[in-house]
């Protein structure tokens, strides 16, 4: 259940992409990793399948400073919502 939800999320991401702009689209990625990480600290291991590599801190952390990175990078970047 929890995978197609974050399959879901993908696909919303595809349509910001195409539809509004790309730095949308990678805020809103952002915010899906950041719902991953806090997901990967509550949820157990099994209930996250596929998407539980290492243990649920390393997953946690490794998803909050991409999705911080990919926020910053979508505002900062040419072309991004500063402009």
């Amino acid at each position: 259940m929890f995978v197609w939800s974050f399959g879901v999320g993908l696909f919303a991401v595809l349509l910001a992409a195409t539809l509004v702009s790309f730095a949308a689209a990678g805020l809103l990625l952002a915010a899906l990793l950041g719902v991953l990480a806090v997901l990967h600290l509550v949820l157990p291991i099994s209930a996250l399948g596929p998407l539980a590599v290492r243990t649920p801190w390393v997953d946690a952390a490794t998803c909050a400073v991409l999705a911080v990175g990919l926020a910053v990078l979508a505002v900062v970047a040419p072309g991004g919502l500063r402009s």
